[in-house]
């Protein structure tokens, strides 16, 4: 099973700043899950976006430096074709991959009508094209502590 964690659940385990303090503790038990190997925890390079945003540079160096701790979803960019801008006499060609981070037109589309900004619907676009579990603090049900509890559900289950 794998669970998508967003950029404040990814960045939070890096910097352990979530809050209230069960967020935070909700996540520790996530990442035990992980290391147990119960669980994969996974993120996207939409969360690398916005943590190249950060403008603390000691914060932005730990979260770059993390990078390589959690998985990236296979399923968060599309290529859509190829562009050829130049060539030269001698036969030489430059070829440039046209990319989209839109992997699900209509969904992203129904999560930014239900009032998403961009950011937060690519998330959970990515958690569901990617089949995870999601952690998000896009809708007031997703929070990391109410994932730990879905989880708990879901391993009590199996």
């Amino acid at each position: 099973m794998r669970v998508y964690l967003d950029n404040v659940a990814a960045s939070g385990r890096v910097v352990g700043d979530l809050t209230p303090a069960e967020e935070m503790e909700a996540l520790r038990r996530i990442e035990s899950a992980h290391s147990a190997g119960i669980i994969k925890i996974v993120t996207s390079r939409e969360s690398w976006r916005e943590q190249e945003r950060t403008t603390n540079p000691v914060k932005r160096a730990k979260l770059e430096a993390a990078r390589s701790e959690v998985s990236v979803v296979a399923n968060d960019h599309v290529v859509l074709g190829f562009f050829s801008p130049l060539t030269n006499r001698y036969g030489s060609v430059v070829i440039a991959p046209i990319i989209t981070d839109i992997v699900d037109e209509a969904l992203f589309a129904d999560l930014r009508g239900l009032g998403l900004d961009d950011s937060d619907a690519k998330h959970l676009m990515y958690a569901v094209t990617n089949a995870c579990l999601a952690s998000s603090r896009s809708t007031p049900t997703s929070s990391t502590g109410e994932l730990l509890w879905r989880l708990d559900v879901r391993l009590s289950a199996s």
